[in-house]
């Protein structure tokens, strides 16, 4: 679980390193999807939505390593929290890559 961890938590790091990527790199008034289901559905200022993708990262690393700290034999397989904490990343930078795509398809920044 070590690996998993380590694996994890570097992605972690990396959907952080994106979120002030599109902190720096957005205009003030771009509005940022978040991901709500099958599709970006929702749009919010783009604070609380470079915010919310690594708040969720948070969530599903604690989630994932917090109550097996104790009974690492009950823990899930270790590709599980990679794999998600890679969902995350993913959804992450095409919600930043859509606020950009809107921003310039409306004319601002």
């Amino acid at each position: 679980m070590t690996a998993a961890l380590v694996i994890g938590g570097v992605i972690l790091l990396a959907t952080f390193g994106v979120s002030w990527y599109g902190w720096v790199t957005l205009p003030a008034d771009a509005r940022v999807p978040v991901h709500f289901g099958v599709g970006y559905n929702n749009f919010v200022p783009k604070r609380l939505g470079l915010i919310l993708h690594p708040a969720a990262g948070v969530l599903a690393y604690a989630v994932l390593t917090v109550p097996f700290a104790h009974h690492p034999a009950k823990s899930p397989p270790e590709f599980i929290l990679p794999l998600i904490m890679c969902v995350v990343l993913a959804v992450q930078i095409g919600a930043i890559k859509v606020a950009r795509g809107r921003v310039s398809s409306t004319g601002g920044g």
